[in-house]
């Protein structure tokens, strides 16, 4: 019997029929809830079809492998995955910092460890779509970190010209990172990346403690 990968391999993505936009929807939707109970070694194109109510050969019409699903559920925003939630104080600094503090508890259990080197996975895959979807789409355009300093930018409190992509990765790639090696950081070391971040972002006179 043929593998997965086999499978995939000679899958004819994007092909036949125009893809219903409502079942599009539901596999990213699926695939987001199914990597929130599993690992990316666990999640199939099988579970995935019947989360979403699709057959496999739908998925398969339309993406190449399970990893161009989850690459496009994890770059495009079409369905975010927010583990911790972002508050808004007034105070950036303190606000950045209590989201990483609640990531060091939520995003370094086993499944969404398994979730990042997911994303790390797609991306090594070598389809010209995945390609595509890497060079046109930033996965820190859009979420709660994204949002936050987006506030901070319209409440004056940001430096004239801030990349708020790049500031929101330059929060949250390290993190990544320590999840993709499976070390998850101190409180300390947190403390740290929020502090030389969101200092460097501030406009100046426009301070904030950390707490």
């Amino acid at each position: 019997m043929a593998s997965e990968a086999q499978r995939s391999d000679t899958a004819e993505p994007r092909r036949g029929r125009p893809r219903s936009e409502a079942s599009h929807q539901a596999v990213l939707d699926a695939t987001t809830r199914l990597l929130r109970v599993s690992s990316y070694e666990e999640l199939t194109v099988e579970a995935i079809a019947s989360e979403a109510g699709v057959s496999k050969q739908t998925i398969y019409r339309w993406w190449k492998s399970k990893a161009a699903v989850v690459l496009e559920v994890m770059l495009t925003g079409n369905a975010e995955i927010e583990l911790v939630p972002m508050p808004s104080t007034g105070d950036l600094r303190a606000d950045c910092l209590t989201w990483i503090r609640g990531m060091l508890v939520e995003a370094f259990r086993d499944t969404h460890v398994g979730m990042a080197r997911s994303l790390v996975v797609a991306g090594l895959q070598g389809d010209p779509g995945t390609e595509r979807l890497l060079q046109q789409a930033s996965m820190w355009d859009h979420g709660l970190l994204a949002e936050r300093l987006r506030e901070a930018e319209r409440a004056g409190e940001l430096r004239e010209g801030v990349d708020i992509a790049a500031a929101a990765s330059a929060i949250g790639d390290p993190l990544i990172f320590r999840m993709l090696t499976g070390s998850a950081p101190s409180l300390s070391w947190s403390e740290s990346l929020v502090d030389v971040v969101v200092t460097g972002l501030m406009r100046p006179g426009a301070g904030s403690s950390i707490n």
